[in-house]
């Protein structure tokens, strides 16, 4: 680089060969070369160097670049490569020098077969480690610690798809809480609540909650579609919360793993009925929804020692957390509310030094959110349960329930005694059924003939009732031993929540019923209100048709031919 830069300081180009080799010794002397090159040398470089846009790496040695040739043998280098793989690039995870001792083990073999001399046997750490500096640092560490691992150590973080306003895209998924929650009313116990939440990617705002009981599914993720959509001032006013519950609106883009529940038709056709779009993340990447799994690791605020379920641990005493549940509901309900309103949006970013609450708040002023979705009841369909069940004499035959109205049978008059049709229920109250046309594809909704039974029972609430009865093998008929059931695990549930002299506000947990299992916690009073599908219904029981009266015409004769 000496001599080229002092040639073009010089304004000597490559034709100019004498002037070249004359200025040569001079260069030579400055730079204190005692070896100077050939002018054939210093026009080749100033060739490169020119060729290359002024480039210094092309005045590099060739022997910097050069393919050497390995000195071992093809079948040394195969029984590297293999104790490579085999050992090394496994979940065992062995170390090198522990590889390299299996290769000369291999090695020994070979020579004792004649297949290669013993000097050719010798291989040092050193090769080892430059045959494996061969293979990407990603593709060791898969290997040895899986794809999960190596995506995570060694992705970036760039500047992908962000939001730009509030609502443009919401994350959605589920987390199991670590408590076991009773039903306010019945005492019943309802199970580990699982919590589907909303979040806006803009600002972290919590969007919408929802709580059930039946793990993560197509309904639980409906719900909390609902939930986000609507306003929310009275859930806020009924816990309590000092703050605001400002987030409604459909939003235009959901963030979404890949879940069973996330990729079925319903779903599909859910977002379309909401005009949304869907993004699905890639698997084991959780950095891509960054604002959901943030709130998920700030969660565990809750300091409840009763009914907290806890990992299983060696050499300790395993609890039952249902044996000392004491969390009901509602309460459980409250919390989770003022954690998402008065406590999350209020935690300083120290990225944008704002709040959620502020950032949201700053964005749907600026642009306030659409809100196109006037009714709820083509969810409502999407979200319940099916399954083909049997309509027969007894109407529908649903895990011990009966369901029958009187228009099921004039459809049964129409159809036949005995047929199979869809049927759909909602988990969070078995009061009532939906039952499919078989022709028509109308639906019919069929009410519970046993309502003191059925009125605010939940899918999971039903299932324990058999299991205990089934259990304890409780005497009676089918309804009488449910009945009976139900009465024997409240008093066992109720009986130590009144020696605690714990009061059961009912009124302020049926408020709760919109964002969580939804007939839960409902008054007794509560009656059957039968919900309107999206396709037409079935006439209901008694149709009242007023006919018009009939006008008066006068008489007369025809004569005959």
């Amino acid at each position: 680089m000496g001599y080229v830069k002092a040639l073009r300081k010089r304004l000597l180009t490559r034709g100019q060969r004498s002037k070249v080799g004359n200025a040569i010794q001079e260069i030579a002397t400055k730079l204190e070369d005692e070896k100077p090159p050939g002018t054939s040398t210093v026009l080749s470089w100033m060739r490169s160097f020119e060729l290359s846009q002024m480039n210094p790496a092309a005045l590099l040695s060739g022997n910097r670049h050069r393919l050497r040739e390995r000195t071992l043998s093809t079948l040394v280098e195969e029984v590297i490569v293999k104790k490579l793989r085999t050992v090394y690039l496994t979940r065992a995870r062995h170390t090198l020098r522990h590889t390299l001792d299996q290769i000369r083990i291999e090695l020994d073999h070979k020579v004792k077969q004649g297949k290669i001399l013993a000097d050719h046997a010798k291989v040092s750490l050193s090769t080892v480690s430059r045959r494996l500096a061969e293979l990407s640092p990603y593709d060791r560490d898969r290997a040895r610690y899986g794809v999960a691992y190596a995506r995570a150590r060694f992705r970036t973080s760039v500047e992908g798809v962000t939001a730009v306003r509030p609502l443009q895209r919401l994350e959605c998924d589920h987390t199991p809480l670590n408590w076991v929650v009773i039903c306010d009313r019945t005492g019943l116990p309802l199970g580990r609540p699982t919590l589907t939440i909303i979040v806006d990617a803009f600002s972290g705002y919590v969007v919408g909650i929802y709580v059930s009981f039946y793990g993560p599914g197509l309904t639980s993720v409906l719900n909390v579609i609902k939930n986000a959509i609507q306003p929310k001032d009275e859930f806020a006013k009924a816990a309590g919360a000092k703050q605001p519950w400002i987030a409604f609106g459909i939003g235009e883009t959901y963030v979404l793993d890949n879940g069973l529940e996330f990729h079925s038709p319903q779903f599909e056709l859910a977002s379309w009925e909401l005009g949304t779009d869907l993004e699905y993340c890639r698997v084991r990447t959780p950095w891509l929804k960054p604002k959901v799994e943030r709130f998920f690791a700030n969660l565990d605020h809750f300091s409840l020692a009763n009914g907290r379920v806890h990992k299983l641990k060696s050499n300790e005493l395993r609890l039952d957390p249902s044996k000392d549940a004491c969390i009901t509901f509602s309460d459980l309900v409250t919390g989770l509310i003022r954690f998402v309103v008065d406590v999350y949006p209020f935690e300083l970013n120290s990225r944008r030094l704002q709040t959620p609450f502020e950032l949201f708040k700053e964005g749907i002023d600026f642009l306030p959110p659409p809100t196109f979705l006037s009714s709820t009841k083509q969810l409502d369909m999407i979200a319940a349960m099916s399954k083909q069940l049997t309509v027969a004499q007894g109407g529908v035959d649903f895990h011990g329930l009966n369901y029958s109205s009187r228009e099921l049978l004039d459809l049964k008059k129409a159809i036949g005694s005995k047929f199979e049709t869809l049927v759909k229920w909602n988990p969070d109250d078995l009061s009532y059924v939906y039952l499919k046309h078989p022709r028509t594809d109308e639906w019919l909704v069929l009410p519970s003939l046993l309502r003191e039974y059925t009125d605010g029972l939940s899918w999971v609430q039903h299932k324990l009732i058999r299991k205990h009865a089934r259990e304890k093998h409780v005497a009676g008929g089918g309804q009488e031993r449910l009945m009976r059931a139900k009465q024997e695990l409240h008093e066992l549930w109720m009986n130590p929540l009144a020696r605690r002299n714990r009061r059961q506000d009912l009124r302020t947990a049926a408020k709760f019923s919109g964002l969580s299992s939804n007939q839960i916690v409902l008054a007794e009073t509560t009656g059957l209100q039968s919900p309107m599908a999206a396709s037409q219904i079935v006439a209901p029981e008694e149709v009242c048709i007023t006919m018009p009266d009939t006008p008066s015409y006068e008489g007369f004769r025809m004569r005959s031919l």
